[in-house]
């Protein structure tokens, strides 16, 4: 079976001499990204670790593992978690900002529809999202407060005006407007998202093993 591939081969160069963000991030780009950009994309990894078991995907591989499954079995059930209402939003959210529409044209197309807006909105920070304005912090201090993420804080002023609502950029819009800072294909949104979160679940599920007795089952109270 043969494949033809320029990407298969791993640069030997790299090993010692690159951080993993930057290797990930010249292999997700296909070039050699600058210090700032490399600083940007760290920040964009750190933000989307954890926040909290509450995620599905953090809670999920938890409840495999706690039935005698393997790390990898626990990761990849995590894994499965994401899906378009979870991490999702940030590709859904990046084809809107690389739409060529302007910030009020977004909303109002979106709100015409009756659809939801991809990345704005959150279930605990209803008024701003505290990891958005890190990155915010971040990427103004590198110089990266660029076209796609002011079109983000744009779409998100023009959402309270035509909605009547405040709905926060949520961390998957601002995963998303940095990706597009970046030039990162949009399709890479929920393996950016996974790749990120992928270390806390891994800690999750040791902690699991460590701390508490198998197997997790709801109790009859739990269900209403």
């Amino acid at each position: 079976m043969k494949f033809k591939t320029n990407i298969s081969k791993q640069d030997v160069n790299l090993i010692g001499k690159a951080s993993f963000s930057e290797a990930i991030l010249k292999m997700l780009s296909g070039r050699q990204p600058d210090e700032k950009e490399i600083e940007l994309f760290n920040a964009v990894l750190v933000s989307a670790m954890d926040n909290g078991i509450e995620a599905p995907s953090v809670f999920v591989p938890r409840i495999i593992v706690s039935t005698g499954n393997s790390m990898n079995a626990s990761l990849a059930a995590g894994l499965l978690a994401i899906g378009d209402f979870h991490g999702g939003a940030i590709e859904a959210c990046a084809n809107l900002l690389l739409s060529g529409e302007n910030a009020r044209m977004i909303v109002s197309s979106v709100l015409t529809k009756g659809e939801r807006i991809s990345g704005y909105g959150h279930k605990v920070y209803k008024d701003s999202d505290p990891r958005v304005a890190t990155i915010y912090e971040v990427a103004n201090r590198l110089g990266k407060m660029g076209k796609y993420i002011n079109l983000a804080r744009e779409v998100e002023k023009e959402l309270e005006k035509q909605f009547g609502k405040k709905l926060p950029l949520n961390i998957d819009g601002a995963i998303a407007a940095c990706m597009c800072e970046l030039g990162l294909d949009v399709r890479y949104g929920k393996a950016i998202f996974a790749l990120a979160r992928l270390p806390a679940m891994a800690t999750h599920v040791l902690e699991e093993l460590d701390l508490d007795k198998p197997y997790r089952r709801l109790e009859e109270s739990d269900i209403i």
